[in-house]
């Protein structure tokens, strides 16, 4: 019977665990700004606007242009003249981020995740297309490359989808 009783306080402090690691990476990917002002807030619902609305349609990569949707062959051109395998593949993969991000960013559903890669992207942009203009021609993709890198650090905040998803203020430590 000792060994029952051992094995279930094993169990049972190994499932706490899990569900304190699974709030963790709830909070971690949906949370942020449960401490947050009223006006600390109404700014990141407006950065996120600033962020998501612009990156929508911008860089008119996805919409139709000449009768074609998606990436255009201007830009699958560039994308394999940076040197990536796959250009059409990696064409998508940034128009998709830029939209489909720019989307999620705008209505505050998963904004860390979305604004991981609407960074990468825009790294890319700015640091290899642009050949580190970064105050030139570069300076569109590395001003939306600080606010996706800002709103990963600072999550969406109370305005959010991602706060009615993750409603729980803080996490357990203990």
């Amino acid at each position: 019977m000792k060994h029952w009783s051992r094995a279930f306080e094993i169990f049972w402090s190994l499932k706490l665990k899990s569900k304190r690691k699974n709030k963790m990476l709830k909070q971690t990917l949906f949370g942020g700004g449960e401490s947050n002002t009223l006006s600390t807030d109404i700014s990141l619902l407006l950065f996120r606007i600033t962020c998501g609305l612009p990156l929508m349609t911008v860089f008119e990569k996805l919409f139709p242009r000449d009768g074609r949707w998606g990436p255009q062959e201007w830009f699958i051109a560039d994308v394999a003249e940076m040197g990536f395998p796959l250009p059409l593949f990696f064409a998508w993969c940034a128009v998709l981020s830029e939209v489909v991000g720019g989307l999620l960013i705008l209505l505050g559903l998963g904004t860390r995740p979305a604004s991981i890669f609407v960074a990468i992207t825009t790294f890319v942009a700015a640091f290899i297309y642009h050949d580190m203009d970064l105050v030139g021609k570069g300076l569109l993709a590395t001003i939306f490359l600080f606010l996706a890198t800002s709103l990963l650090i600072s999550g969406a905040g109370r305005f959010s989808l991602d706060r009615l998803i993750n409603p729980g203020t803080q996490i357990d430590t203990a």
